[in-house]
């Protein structure tokens, strides 16, 4: 691969942004390079071809985020060790875990930019999907199925398990997804620390009853 400089990042960024909002299939190279601001050349001199921008695209979401689920995966285990049969610790520590998603997702600058790309992908995968889903989905999806198995009793393995894990998640991905709603219904450009601080709540306590936990 050339050597990475300045052309290298503003594609990457622009092929982020532009898959994000257009998806695999509506993105030319031209329009890459045309709101890159660079030539069609600079793309094959630096990634070969479209394909080879949308995976490098991928592989940088991967690595943007990997660190953070790698935090998320670590505290649903503490949580599975130091909570025991406790209902009361569980939801205590359930709650760092719902804080910790919602600060990653809502807060954080370099994840903001890449959540429309996952979006994007997530309502017509790409040819990428694959490596992205195994990445970052799928462990987040099997880390919360665990913690809702081991609260409730269930098989981890049953679909039953796997779509109540899904409403949970839901409840925590709808602030993001349904970002430009909430902030129009509360006549706000974007999300305050005051609403940031709202949301933590009203989500934790959502999930707490969801799953039968101390919620007060």
């Amino acid at each position: 691969m050339a050597e990475r400089d300045d052309t290298y990042s503003t594609l990457l960024l622009t092929s982020i942004r532009l898959f994000g909002r257009y998806g695999y299939d509506g993105v030319t190279i031209r329009m890459l390079a045309g709101d890159a601001g660079v030539n069609i050349a600079g793309i094959k001199y630096h990634f070969g071809s479209k394909d080879g921008l949308y995976f490098a695209a991928i592989d940088h979401i991967v690595a943007v985020l990997t660190p953070r689920v790698d935090i998320v995966v670590g505290l649903a285990a503490q949580a599975k060790t130091l909570a025991g049969d406790d209902p009361k610790r569980r939801a205590l520590l359930l709650t760092q875990l719902v804080h910790t998603v919602l600060d990653t997702f809502l807060v954080n600058p370099a994840v903001r930019e890449v959540i429309p790309f996952i979006l994007r992908e997530i309502f017509v995968p790409g040819p990428g999907f694959e490596h992205m889903y195994d990445a970052i989905p799928r462990r987040v999806h099997e880390t919360f199925t665990e913690l809702v198995a081991w609260i409730l009793g269930l098989d981890s393995q049953s679909p039953t398990t796997i779509m109540r894990t899904h409403t949970v998640i839901g409840q925590l991905i709808v602030f993001h997804v349904g970002r430009a709603i909430l902030t129009r219904r509360l006549g706000v450009d974007d999300y305050s620390e005051d609403d940031i601080g709202q949301i933590k709540q009203q989500a934790t306590q959502s999930v707490l009853m969801s799953l039968g936990l101390p919620h007060d």
